[in-house]
């Protein structure tokens, strides 16, 4: 049985500020180009001070919270040819994510940057950094505005099973797209040894890709910094999504969440695609 190529759904998370505009709008344009349907998650996080966590809990002005949620969901979706559901959930938003996650499990989880929005902290500690490490489907970051589908996709290559997962999923999930399958060379950070275009061939030959799939990829080798590397294209050709395939040993999760995590994430300033790869994945 050949296997879907959208998913069943999305799971957008949200707070329903402004913050959340841009996973908002990306969401309603995927659910719509994809004729999947799409589940809202609005979380109500604690209050910090310590003087407003009892009215927080109070069951009436919960009760309101979601009341008002409900009503300006409503007006959101209203015109929208495609089936909405809301949920909502209370406490730390990570873990609600992962539970409702958890029972939609071929979904497509969106969010957005963290709650101080400064790229740097977008995984390092972060409730993304908690999604990318526990998910076990992938997690779409969106950091830009909708300016129409993506048409323009690099998906960051280090030969390992998570990225040729990652390849894999973006060929899936987006088949109007051209993909560049970038490989950032860096002796100490990936390969050992920068490997020929041949050898690159023989990669892309072991995904599982169709033919009409393979034939929007094109390989591509950058020498130097991974960070930079990975940067700089994103820039110089206007890259709509970035795909990272990560597994917890993964050199680029390593470098994602590592000490020069900051740098790349300043620079890689596209949306984001995170597919994690399982111990099955990684042994095939």
């Amino acid at each position: 049985m050949p296997e879907p190529t959208t998913p069943p759904g999305l799971l957008l998370a949200t707070d329903l500020s402004a913050r959340c505009d841009r996973p908002l709008e990306r969401a309603k344009q995927l659910a719509d180009e994809l004729s999947v349907p799409l589940v809202t998650l609005t979380v109500h996080e604690a209050p910090q001070a310590p003087g407003d966590v009892l009215q927080w809990m109070d069951d009436d002005a919960s009760r309101e919270r979601e009341q008002g949620a409900r009503a300006e969901l409503a007006r959101e979706f209203a015109t929208c040819r495609f089936p909405v559901s809301h949920r909502f959930g209370s406490g730390a938003t990570a873990g609600a994510i992962l539970d409702t996650a958890a029972n939609l499990p071929d979904a497509l989880v969106i969010t957005g940057p963290s709650r101080h929005d400064t790229l740097g902290d977008l995984l390092l500690g972060s409730t993304v950094e908690k999604l990318a490490r526990a998910l076990a489907q992938p997690l779409l970051v969106v950091r830009q505005r909708m300016r129409g589908p993506y048409r323009s996709i690099m998906v960051a290559i280090d030969f390992t099973p998570a990225s040729r997962l990652a390849l894999e999923t973006a060929a899936r999930l987006f088949p109007q797209a051209r993909i560049t399958a970038f490989h950032a060379h860096d002796a100490d950070i990936l390969a050992p040894d920068a490997p020929p275009r041949a050898e690159f061939i023989r990669f892309l030959d072991g995904c599982a890709l169709d033919l009409e799939a393979r034939t929007r990829v094109t390989p591509m080798i950058g020498e130097g910094d991974p960070a930079s590397q990975l940067a700089r294209h994103v820039v110089d050709n206007n890259i709509d999504l970035a795909v990272f395939g990560l597994h917890e040993e993964s050199a680029l999760m390593r470098l994602l969440t590592g000490s020069r995590s900051e740098h790349l994430l300043q620079e890689v300033v596209c949306d984001t695609l995170l597919v994690r790869a399982g111990e099955q994945n990684e042994q095939t």
